[in-house]
């Protein structure tokens, strides 16, 4: 089986405005694998064919990875702008505020298939069977899957895969975001 980095994962990866694996790729990788048995279907999906998503189980997380989440409670200022995940993208307002990272506690990887990668004019960025698509990093166990991309998934808007969520789940992640923010300094 052939693991890799999508284009767009790397991306992401190295502007840091995401949950950030801060080792080598390969290494990443390797960890992938290790906790491959421990897999499980992608939000939204039901079996393990084309999303999933890997819990990373290694003592001492924040060692490998950054988060940029913070509390809206302890933030000390909010800043929006424009922004498109990818040029091929409809553009979303993005907010950020200043104050205390939360503490990275959990790490999950999620990998799409090569079948999976190729829907709605996808592509992908190797020979790989999966490839790594973002990285969930903090103090949550079970991160829902953020409001607009769920969205961009159901409606299979440009960059979207599409996932039959319900209602429930919609709403669940709308209240859960509501209360964090992506933060872009460690102070008040």
């Amino acid at each position: 089986m052939k693991i890799g980095w999508s284009n767009f994962a790397l991306k992401q990866n190295e502007k840091g405005k995401h949950s950030t694996f801060t080792g080598k790729p390969d290494a990443l990788i390797r960890l992938v694998k290790k906790h491959w048995k421990k897999r499980a279907a992608g939000s939204g999906r039901t079996d393990l064919s084309k999303v999933v998503i890997v819990p990373i189980e290694e003592t001492k997380l924040y060692r490998w990875f950054s988060s940029p989440w913070a509390n809206i409670a302890d933030v000390s200022y909010l800043r929006a702008k424009i922004v498109r995940r990818q040029p091929h993208e409809d553009p979303y307002i993005e907010v950020h505020g200043r104050g205390p990272k939360l503490p990275v506690k959990y790490a999950k990887v999620v990998l799409y298939s090569a079948e999976a990668l190729l829907e709605n004019d996808g592509e992908r960025s190797g020979d790989f069977d999966w490839e790594i698509v973002a990285i969930l990093a903090g103090p949550w166990d079970n991160e829902p899957m953020s409001p607009l991309t769920m969205a961009r998934n159901y409606l299979q808007e440009a960059g979207g895969t599409y996932a039959p969520y319900t209602a429930e789940q919609f709403a669940e992640s709308i209240y859960f975001w509501s209360q964090f923010t992506k933060v872009t300094s460690n102070t008040k």
